[in-house]
């Protein structure tokens, strides 16, 4: 999902984050049947898992003006930028792990880019502070997907 420089409201902000965690969700789902190495497998679980808690706290501020998150408390460091290194195909049922896991990748970086778009445009509203967690939320994912894509798939080049 590209971010267009506009000023969404906050509902239409919230619709699109849900589509975006629920697409994220499928995707993840769907890989998690297909991946052999039990690492990747169990990582995609979890940020499925996640990506349904997104989804919940999205729904949620439909109808709040602000949600509380609690944080992750898991920082896994700066990302490698790796989306920038990596191209990005769509998946299919010939999809390889690292062809999962190079999607996955983007995916998180999509959800980064707007969520800390959101944050930044809604500056002062009461949503500002969830996006900010839920930035921080994608970019641990995006960080965890990484460090993970290189001890399985980098040591291999």
């Amino acid at each position: 999902m590209e971010t267009e420089n506009v000023c969404y409201t906050q509902e239409v902000a919230l619709e699109k984050a849900i589509e975006m965690e629920t697409k994220s969700f499928e995707a993840y789902r769907n890989a998690y049947f297909r991946i052999k190495e039990s690492r990747t497998r169990d990582l995609l679980k979890d940020l499925a898992l996640d990506e349904l808690k997104h989804k919940y706290i999205l729904e949620k501020a439909l109808f709040e003006d602000a949600v509380m998150l609690d944080s992750s408390g898991k920082d896994e460091g700066p990302s490698m930028n790796l989306s920038i290194m990596l191209k990005e195909k769509p998946l299919s049922e010939n999809s390889t792990d690292q062809d999962v896991m190079i999607f996955a990748i983007h995916e998180e970086k999509r959800a980064m880019d707007y969520y800390g778009k959101m944050a930044e445009q809604c500056t002062g509203a009461p949503m500002a502070e969830m996006f900010k967690e839920l930035y921080k939320d994608e970019e641990n994912h995006l960080a965890r997907l990484e460090t993970l894509y290189e001890s399985v798939y980098m040591q291999e080049m």
